[in-house]
């Protein structure tokens, strides 16, 4: 089938497709990357495919090449081979269909970003052998803005949760709606989208992932299926994805070409734990290389702070348990894992309640029952950074003291007072007994008579 459309006429029928219609072409990365390798002929027809598309609307509008032949004064067999230079690059995919098999339809990509293209090496080392490594260098200087050097500097900036209000139940729980829309984007591109304002990506770069993986012999369908569990281990373990993608490559079947999650994730911990004997601490876990953004906490906090910032959980928690000459239990990545999958709590909040329990409590693991509980009223007071987190802790005393007045007062209020009683016939008894003891007591006239009495008794003669 392939063999039959590399010998295209120009009466030979295609459509144009594309999920990328309502974005802008950045036409300077196209130019100064793609243009070199590609060359004017197929950047020429990468352009004039995308004016197409906009036209037609995915609309499904049958065209034949000598359109295209006309406009770009191409002959029908050169127009093949530039084609091809498009596919190579991942700017187009050219599909048949089985309802029409005499009809290909062109389906566009956008190009990649600057950086994600500088970041592919195959990519970079085919620009490099186009255009030289003087050229090299000046393409690069102009497509990477360098960064002015502004010292030492502090992120005030608001983060989305903190602009806008969430309900907690609503994270936890997409709404339907939502997750309809997701899997429309889904179905109709192939991929899940620009994630750059989701909870859950932490900065993680998926697209450049897979970018990674292309030319890879890993099946792309397969990661993508994985991607909750790929977030989930990069937020656990810190992992960035050069890393990731030589992780998957190593957990992929070479039968089947399909990643095997749970073969990666048998894999990262595998290695978490070979690299626990050979980590280098952080003396005191105090240094930093980058300031806190708090500056209303003393200098040893604000390093945990930054610190907190710098490390995944489970790194975190590998420092302190070197420094207590511990290790990470087996138990103690899970119930991590557990917490980090529910996305209630950033990386930062979650490591100051490791420090919390392991150092402030001077706990010798992670009690899971505990870290829940706390971690779940965190989550519903909003603690969603590291300096929240150390204020909660620093009231969570006076809470704790507080619950339990309630509890001491509480019980006082129900407690039953009790009064001794007497039975009748001891009662009976003790009103005679004191009658009694009330009729033998001698009054003062009687004590002075009885007291003459024996006197007179003590006088010679008297008797």
């Amino acid at each position: 089938m392939t063999e039959s459309f590399d010998k295209i006429t120009p009466d030979t029928k295609y459509l144009v497709t594309n999920s990328h219609i309502n974005r802008s072409l950045d036409h300077s990365v196209l130019t100064n990357l793609y243009l070199p390798i590609i060359g004017e002929k197929a950047l020429a027809l990468y352009n004039l495919l995308w004016s197409m598309s906009l036209n037609d609307h995915n609309q499904l509008i049958l065209h034949k090449h000598y359109e295209i032949q006309s406009m770009l004064n191409c002959k029908i067999d050169r127009l093949v081979t530039i084609r091809k230079q498009l596919e190579a690059v991942k700017l187009i995919n050219t599909l048949v269909s089985a309802k029409k098999p005499d009809v290909l339809v062109y389906s566009l990509n956008l190009p990649l970003s600057a950086e994600q293209f500088l970041r592919t090496d195959i990519l970079s080392i085919i620009l490099l052998g186009k255009v030289g490594e003087g050229t090299y260098q000046q393409i690069v200087e102009r497509m990477v803005a360098p960064m002015p050097d502004l010292g030492e500097t502090t992120d005030i900036s608001t983060s989305l949760l903190e602009a806008f209000h969430v309900p907690q139940n609503l994270v936890k729980n997409i709404p339907g709606t939502i997750n309809e829309a997701k899997q429309r984007i889904v179905q109709s591109t192939g991929n899940v989208g620009d994630n750059s304002f989701e909870p859950d990506s932490d900065h993680f770069d998926f697209r450049l992932l897979l970018s990674m993986l292309e030319n890879s012999y890993v099946d792309e369908n397969s990661v993508k299926a994985a991607r909750n569990l790929i977030l989930s281990e990069h937020l656990l373990y810190g992992i960035d994805e050069i890393q990731m993608a030589k992780l998957i490559q190593k957990a992929t079947d070479l039968n089947t070409n399909e990643l095997n999650q749970n073969q990666l994730k048998a894999i990262i911990k595998d290695g978490f734990n070979q690299h626990q004997a050979d980590v280098t601490l952080r003396p005191q876990m105090v240094t930093a290389s980058r300031p806190a953004a708090a500056t209303n906490f003393d200098q040893a906090t604000q390093q945990l702070i930054s610190i907190s910032q710098q490390l995944a959980p489970v790194e975190f928690l590998g420092q302190i348990k070197k420094q207590k000459h511990g290790i990470v239990t087996s138990g103690e990545q899970r119930t991590l894992s557990e917490l980090v999958n529910l996305r209630a709590l950033p990386n930062d909040v979650i490591n100051i309640l490791i420090y919390y329990l392991l150092v402030d409590e001077k706990r010798s693991t992670l009690n899971k029952n505990l870290m829940s509980t706390i971690a779940d009223d965190w989550s519903q007071h909003d603690i969603s950074n590291a300096e929240k987190a150390i204020n909660a802790i620093k009231q969570r005393p006076i809470e704790l003291k507080k619950k339990a007045d309630q509890r001491a007062s509480k019980y006082k209020q129900h407690r039953v007072n009790v009064k001794e009683t007497l039975p009748d016939w001891a009662k009976d008894d003790q009103q005679s007994a004191q009658q009694s003891n009330s009729s033998t007591q001698l009054t003062e006239a009687q004590k002075q008579q009885l007291k003459a009495q024996l006197d007179k008794l003590k006088k010679p003669g008297s008797r």
